[in-house]
């Protein structure tokens, strides 16, 4: 009976270590610059609207259906806004 207690302790154990393993190779579980990942003032981040990438501190923070989103110039926005009320 104690061989079987210590068996199942042993494979907790391995279970456990297996999983931290996995998370710490698997890296990050969001990218930087979204949701849950780590941001920073240097960062390249994507416009989504042209699809160019810029410093973060140079470009132009809008909010758009409640989610702030950044943009590489005003130019851009704007279209980006047109194109979520429908007017392009």
């Amino acid at each position: 009976m104690s061989r079987l207690f210590v068996f199942g302790v042993i494979i907790w154990l391995a279970y456990f270590v297996a999983k931290s393993v996995w998370k710490s190779l698997s890296g990050p579980s969001s990218p930087p610059g979204q949701a849950g990942g780590p941001a920073t003032d240097a960062e390249l981040i994507r416009d989504p609207q042209c699809g160019a990438y810029f410093l973060r501190t140079k470009g132009v923070k809008g909010v758009v259906e409640g989610k702030v989103i950044h943009f590489c110039s005003e130019k851009c926005y704007d279209q980006y806004l047109k194109k979520v009320k429908g007017e392009e």
